[in-house]
């Protein structure tokens, strides 16, 4: 059997690419020689992360689409919604299941499981347009329609699908990812990041994107009040410093700390690599994700995976991970986070932790194999 991967993700949406190669990793694991693992690129190739590549057997590249006959396709898809030109490519690289993000159109003889990230834009309209809000209702009951089935990562999400699109919540399945940490992340010693972004060695780690609902704000009044209260910390960022729907929002958050007076308490890293958010994680005090809303919560699966203590906002995706080390606040409460950030800077060393990163490798085949037997549960719904 093979399951080809659609290749997503980027720097703007790094979730996607991190949950793609958790499930290459964790299908890897089982080691049976019957499973062949595809990953599916556009033409030009450019959205191919190289690690993930080297994951499967082979990629397979989708057919161009001259304006002529996508135009023919636009039209097809509306009446029949199928691609047949990709199916024909498929079925010559003998494909017997798809998974893919968002998508307006099947196949006739191959499944396919469609993952529908979150529905922030339900919880969140002011952070959309209308036509953004709209637009998105309609991607998300076409993927609907035409998947075999529909891939959700926390029960949270699956709830708001069911309320969305009662008329398919029966093809709604949970499949949660387990972050997979490279054994070399352990090898190294993680003071060596320091001197590369030339760190001291007492910080608070918050590896987001810088969209509007990552809720950095939040986090940049809790430095203000313990500054305040004679308590200096110093929160790390890092993560791609734009928001299509608030383009200022970058510019006007740091525009703040000068205002806030603690410009000297945050340090911004820019977009650096996956190694180096880990190792940053591990000479953190603590990892910190202040989201607004979620639809699984990668940081704190990360955080878990590579045993690291984590202050997490308390939202309903969240909610779901059962990590020993985690830290409830308020999103919407800079002073309950303010008092639980110095608790935790007062009385938490910075660097790895080690009787929990022991028990996170311990636990990490475990963890990988439960994810891999969760996704070939669903595959084998589908795949005759």
């Amino acid at each position: 059997m093979r399951i080809a991967f659609h290749a997503m993700g980027s720097d703007l949406w790094y979730g996607g690419i991190s949950h793609i190669r958790s499930f290459l990793y964790s299908l890897r694991l089982v080691n049976n020689s019957s499973l062949l693992l595809s990953l599916l690129v556009s033409p030009d190739k450019k959205e191919v992360p190289l690690d993930l590549s080297k994951e499967v057997e082979n990629v397979i590249v989708l057919p161009p689409t001259r304006i002529i006959s996508w135009r023919l396709n636009q039209m097809l898809r509306k009446v029949f919604t199928k691609n047949k030109k990709e199916e024909g490519v498929l079925k010559r690289h003998k494909v017997s299941i798809v998974f893919r993000s968002l998508s307006d159109y099947g196949y006739t003889d191959i499944p396919t499981l469609s993952w529908i990230p979150d529905f922030q834009h339900i919880h969140l309209p002011e952070m959309f347009t209308d036509k953004e809000r709209k637009e998105r209702d309609e991607e998300f009951l076409k993927t609907a329609k035409v998947s075999t089935r529909v891939i959700l990562m926390s029960e949270a999400v699956k709830k708001d699908f069911q309320s969305f699109a009662p008329k398919y919540a029966h093809k709604a399945r949970v499949i949660k990812t387990a972050s997979y940490i490279p054994e070399s992340i352990y090898w190294s010693d993680p003071k060596l990041i320091l001197e590369l972004y030339n760190l001291p060695e007492r910080f608070i780690y918050l590896p987001n994107q810088f969209w509007k609902h990552k809720n950095h704000e939040l986090v940049f009044q809790a430095v203000k009040v313990l500054k305040n209260r004679g308590l200096k910390i110093l929160v790390v960022c890092s993560g791609y410093p734009g928001d299509y729907r608030h383009r200022a929002y970058f510019a006007g958050l740091f525009q703040k700390l000068s205002k806030l007076d603690i410009r000297r308490q945050v340090i911004y890293l820019g977009m650096i690599p996956y190694e180096h958010v880990l190792l940053l994680m591990r000479q953190s005090v603590c990892v910190l994700n202040p989201s607004l809303f979620e639809g699984f919560g990668l940081t704190v699966s990360e955080s878990g995976a590579i045993g690291k203590r984590v202050l997490l906002s308390d939202i309903p995706a969240h909610r779901e991970h059962t990590s020993s080390k985690i830290i409830f606040f308020d999103p919407y409460n800079y002073e309950d986070l303010a008092g639980k950030m110095g608790e935790i800077w007062q009385a938490a060393p910075s660097g790895p932790d080690n009787e929990f990163e022991s028990q996170a490798r311990q636990d990490s085949p475990k963890r990988l194999r439960a994810c891999a037997d969760s996704f070939l549960s669903v595959v084998r719904e589908v795949v005759r």
